[in-house]
């Protein structure tokens, strides 16, 4: 059990180490190794503006089979980001889920639920060609978790723990590759549950991510993201499942157009064969306030 334990964690830290070895050697590069100039590079050049909001949405798809029935979960969220003085942010997501069942005797055919909404709190900040950010987020417990409404109602959209988050990011502009590494923690305080109360205490998720300019309008973006995530702790008693380590993998097209951007994609959980693929897409407008 140690020594699985002492796997999953030396995998976690490899590809941590891995992914920031990869993003200083990006970092390294120069930039006359790219000459042209695209609207995409213009984001590490930052405007003027006093205030910018972002209006988001977006849904990702992926298809899951049961014992039971065949169904397509569907993953849709809003977003509101608000920018202040190229420093300050703000910003609101509220999830949801659909489950839509494909088998002929499926009942109910389809069931939606919110889930739980997320605020987040940034400061943002330069150096030379690095932008660094740092953010504290809170997940209040909307959705539905308990197992006996979730039962009642075919679908479960929440964890039902309170979530405290912290976030640290890095990005590297090189003309015209945008690349960076982040790194997010997150504790799940105390749940009742029928047997007493139950706790997560930590769940730390890694990213190394890039895109790069195809021309002024696309932008082609990858990412790979390992996650390292402690036991369920009952009564202050660990489950036996231990720490568990998940690798995933996405890439998305990005399409700008001013204030506006639409972004098609999939991803897979690497760590597991066997997962389906999903499909996302998503939409974002912004308005801009100039100084």
């Amino acid at each position: 059990m140690v020594r699985a334990m002492r796997n999953i964690a030396w995998g976690f830290l490899s590809t941590v180490i891995l992914s920031m070895v990869i993003a200083v050697l990006l970092s390294t590069i120069g930039a006359p190794a790219f000459a042209q100039t695209t609207a995409h590079q213009r984001v590490g050049v930052e405007a003027k503006d006093s205030f910018e909001a972002t209006i988001g949405t977006s849904v990702e798809i992926f298809r899951f089979d049961t014992t039971k029935t065949n169904a397509l979960e569907i993953d849709p969220a809003i977003s509101l980001d608000l920018f202040f003085r190229r420093r300050f942010g703000l910003s609101f997501e509220v999830p949801a889920l659909v489950w839509i069942a494909t088998g002929r005797e499926a009942v109910p055919r389809s069931v939606g639920a919110v889930g739980d909404p997320e605020v987040t709190a940034s400061y943002t900040f330069r150096i030379s060609d690095w932008r660094l950010s740092a953010a504290l987020s809170y997940t209040h417990p909307f959705g539905i978790w308990n197992p006996y409404e979730a039962g009642e109602r075919q679908i479960a959209s929440g964890s039902g723990y309170p979530k405290l988050g912290t976030f640290f990011s890095a990005v590297r502009y090189l003309d015209p590759i945008v690349a960076g590494v982040s790194l997010r923690g997150e504790t799940c305080f105390a749940r009742p549950e029928r047997s007493g109360t139950s706790t997560r205490p930590l769940i730390l998720t890694a990213n190394l991510f890039a895109t790069e300019a195809l021309n002024d309008v696309v932008a082609l973006s990858a990412s790979l993201s390992p996650k390292l995530s402690w036991p369920r702790y009952l009564n202050g008693i660990p489950d036996e499942s231990g720490i568990a380590y998940s690798l995933t993998g996405s890439a998305s097209l990005v399409f700008s157009e001013k204030d506006h951007s639409l972004r098609i994609g999939v991803s897979k959980l690497l760590s597991d064969y066997s997962a389906p693929v999903a499909f996302d897409l998503g939409f974002s407008s912004t308005f801009r306030k100039k100084e």
